[in-house]
C-alpha cells in the first residue's frame, strides 16, 4: 500500500474537499504552500496541508 500523501486540487469544491478531509465545508481553505485544499479554519486548522507537511518532514521542502 502506498502511504504517500497527495494534496487536494484547489479546483475541488469545498463540499468534496470537506468529505476527503473529514471536516465541515466552512473549515476548508487553501494550503499556504501548494494552494491545495486543507482544513484551514476551526479547532484543527492547518496552515500547511498534510501532503506539504509530510514532504517537509521527509526533507523534501
Amino acid at each position: 500500500m502506498n502511504d504517500a500523501r497527495r494534496s487536494i486540487d484547489p479546483t475541488t469544491d469545498r463540499a468534496t474537499a470537506a468529505l476527503l478531509l473529514g471536516c465541515r465545508p466552512s473549515q476548508v481553505g487553501y494550503c499556504a504552500r501548494c494552494q491545495g485544499r486543507t482544513v484551514r479554519y476551526g479547532p484543527h486548522a492547518l496552515v500547511v496541508c498534510p501532503a506539504c507537511r509530510a514532504a517537509e518532514q521527509a526533507g523534501g521542502l
